[in-house]
C-alpha cells in the first residue's frame, strides 16, 4: 500500500476522534519559520509548543522569502501573533551546493537551465544565513517593531537548540532606519 492510501485509511480510523473545536478560528501566540526537512517534523514538540499556538511557516532553507513575509502578515495583522521564531537546523541539504551549483545540478537533471525561482537560497554557514533571516524579517515595514524576532539554530546531533543574534551594531541601523 502506497503512503498515500495509508494515509487515507488512518484518515477515516482517525475522524472518528475529531476535535470539533478545529474548526473556530485559530489563536496562535507565536510564527516559527522553520526548514521543511523532515527530521523537524517533531519540532513543536521538542519545544513544548502545542499545534494551536504556533503558526509553523516552512520552507526549504528556512529562508525570508516574499510567500514567508506573506504568511507572516496575516499571522501578525490578523490572528494577533507578537513573537516570531527562525529555526535553521545542522545539516541542512542547502548547504549542499552554492547557487551555481545548484543550478548546473537542475540542469544536468532536467536538461533545461532554471527560470524560477531567480534564487534557491543555498547557503555554508546556518548560524550566519539565521541572523540574515532575523535581520531580513526585523526590517520588513510591514511587521511592526514591536513583534519579537529571534533566531536560533537546532542541532540535530545534539537536539540543543542555540540562539544566534546578529549583531547588535545591525540591529541599531534596521531600527533607525524603520524610525525614519
Amino acid at each position: 500500500m502506497s503512503l498515500i492510501e495509508r494515509a487515507i485509511t488512518a484518515n477515516r480510523k482517525n475522524a472518528e476522534h475529531h476535535d470539533p473545536s478545529l474548526a473556530q478560528k485559530p489563536a496562535p501566540k507565536i510564527a516559527i519559520l522553520t526548514c521543511m526537512d523532515p527530521r523537524l517534523n517533531d519540532l513543536l514538540k521538542w519545544l513544548d509548543i502545542k499545534p494551536a499556538d504556533a503558526d509553523v511557516i516552512r520552507n526549504v532553507g528556512t529562508a525570508a522569502t516574499a510567500d514567508v513575509v506573506r504568511s507572516l502578515m496575516f499571522s501578525i495583522h490578523v490572528l494577533g501573533v507578537r513573537e516570531v521564531m527562525v529555526v535553521g537546523h545542522t545539516g541542512c541539504g542547502m548547504e549542499i551546493f552554492s547557487e551555481e551549483e545548484f543550478e548546473e545540478h537542475i540542469h544536468k537533471q532536467c536538461g533545461v537551465w532554471t527560470v524560477a525561482p531567480d534564487r534557491f537560497h543555498c547557503y555554508k554557514d546556518v548560524n550566519l544565513v539565521t541572523q540574515k533571516q532575523v535581520l531580513k524579517l526585523r526590517s520588513h515595514p510591514w511587521i511592526p517593531s514591536n513583534v519579537v524576532i529571534r533566531g536560533f539554530v537546532f542541532d540535530l546531533s545534539s537536539g540543543k537548540l542555540s540562539e544566534v543574534t546578529p549583531k547588535v551594531e545591525r540591529v541599531l541601523d534596521i531600527a533607525h532606519q524603520k524610525a525614519s
